[in-house]
């Protein structure tokens, strides 16, 4: 009798189709895919089909850095063959850079060639940081976050990520691509919370199909600064977890190390290898920055958090100084009950 742990893993439910790419022919390896495992794309498909690309910085996927724009005509293509009146969304938000620089997202659209891709393939282009949102508390993250509306609609979600290393979570993936689902440019205040936070965006809009371009990798130190490396293999899922967990496989990476991994795999009860694997993946070890980089990034973030709390700290003084000075009575009385109430409630 098989166990357990055997049986979810040969559960077809969750499937990683590893499909080669000498030849950079994305039709292909979307054909293959689907040969492989018909699921992956359903047949009664949602009408509206919203694609998240990984446009992390301002330079071509050759780099290994970003997402190539031909796979919006490939997919395009796939999409309307199943549903031809299919509604197809290419998102991303504006950003603040590592170097503190502000950059729209119509300005990365453009410059990466997703404003062209998108006129020929007939589809949308949308920046979420000027979309409608709702603002949301998540378990495990003391910030409000604030998530487009369009994510809480029904949709089949595409996510598009590389094949790279990280400073500070090791490797990023279709998992750390759900960040995309923000529409914050700047999203430094909740690094110190990032496990958490990727877990529970997972939970919220978890990706239907996850692609990983791994036809060239990034390592080193990632994910815009590193070495491009050609490793061939595109890796198709309907489970982003397992996905990211064959990717670690191509990199040299336990998974267990990866603590975004690791947390959403605790909260959602699972074991990792639980999936099925089609296709051949050729595992080449990625060099990672040393650790030492990992605790200067963890220093710089507690640095942050300690000058952001002292900022916080010195405005409600000054407020307090500048109320009591316009209204020294009105300020004492408010004071005194705030005083009273808190000494009645313990």
């Amino acid at each position: 009798m098989p166990t357990e742990r055997q049986s979810a893993a040969n559960d077809p439910a969750r499937h990683v189709v590893a499909v080669a790419a000498e030849h950079d022919d994305l039709r292909a390896a979307v054909s293959a895919s689907i040969s492989a495992v018909p699921t992956l794309l359903p047949s009664d498909l949602p009408r509206l089909v919203v694609i998240k690309p990984n446009l992390c910085d301002i330079t071509s996927w050759e780099t290994g850095v970003t997402t190539d724009p031909q796979w919006v005509g490939v997919l395009a293509d796939q999409l309307r063959s199943i549903r031809p009146d299919v509604q197809i969304r290419i998102v991303e938000s504006d950003a603040i850079s590592a170097y503190k620089t502000y950059r729209s997202c119509d300005e990365t659209f453009e410059r990466l060639g997703f404003v062209d891709a998108a006129e020929r393939a007939n589809v949308g282009l949308m920046n979420l940081s000027r979309s409608d949102t709702i603002e949301l508390s998540l378990p495990g993250v003391p910030l409000p976050v604030r998530v487009p509306q369009i994510f809480l609609e029904e949709l089949f979600f595409i996510s598009i990520a590389n094949l790279k290393v990280h400073p500070y979570t090791i490797m990023t993936g279709i998992l750390k691509n759900s960040l995309g689902l923000l529409a914050d440019a700047d999203i430094a205040s909740f690094h110190p919370h990032l496990s958490s936070l990727i877990s529970a965006l997972h939970r919220l809009c978890p990706s239907d199909l996850c692609i990983i371009d791994g036809r060239i990798g990034l390592e080193g130190q990632g994910p815009i600064l590193g070495v491009p490396v050609r490793m061939n293999t595109i890796l198709f899922g309907n489970d982003a977890l397992a996905t990211d967990e064959v990717a670690c496989r191509l990199m040299g990476i336990q998974a267990e190390r990866v603590p975004h991994l690791q947390r959403v795999a605790t909260d959602m009860d699972r074991a990792f290898g639980q999936f099925r694997l089609s296709g051949e993946i050729h595992p080449r070890p990625f060099a990672i920055q040393s650790p030492d980089a990992q605790r200067a990034i963890a220093l710089k973030f507690g640095a942050r958090r300690f000058y952001q709390r002292t900022e916080l700290l010195t405005n409600r003084w000054i407020d307090r100084a500048m109320r009591f000075r316009r209204h020294p009575i009105s300020f004492a009385k408010s004071a005194v009950a705030k005083l009273t109430g808190q000494l009645n409630a313990r």
